[in-house]
């Protein structure tokens, strides 16, 4: 993959890490932004607008890694991508796998697709720091 969020600070405890299983030989990069995928408690990588993100991959899983079991960082600041650009303040949602863009949905039902908020504004095809609080 390409594009990985990178951690700028971790915030409340080390990050407030949470963890979830996921398929053994799942290959998932660190600092990939993760959904909901199943039950229970079940992640894959976050590919499209709507998914439910529960938090950024706090470590790598290889086609060869037998664990199923994997750490996301849920509270923190972020240097993440945007194709589209990002305005600062603004909720962030997916936009395709580790890019995301302004939220442009406020309804109740799509509150868990906003993967954070925009601490800078940035242009097209940009990076900038995101605010992650899941």
């Amino acid at each position: 993959m390409a594009n990985e969020a990178t951690k700028i600070t971790l915030l409340g405890n080390a990050g407030d890490v949470m963890e979830y299983t996921i398929a053994a030989g799942a290959v998932i990069p660190k600092g990939s932004i993760m959904k909901i995928s199943a039950s229970p408690q079940t992640v894959a990588i976050a590919t499209a607008d709507g998914d439910f993100i529960v938090g950024i991959a706090a470590e790598e899983s290889t086609a060869t890694t037998t664990f199923t079991k994997l750490s996301l960082w849920t509270h923190g600041v972020f240097d993440m991508y945007s194709t589209s650009g990002m305005t600062l303040g603004q909720p962030q949602k997916l936009e395709g796998a580790n890019a995301i863009t302004d939220a442009d949905d406020d309804t109740i039902a799509q509150r868990e697709e906003v993967v954070g908020l925009a601490l800078e504004t940035v242009g097209v095809t940009a990076r900038g720091a995101v605010l992650i609080f899941k």
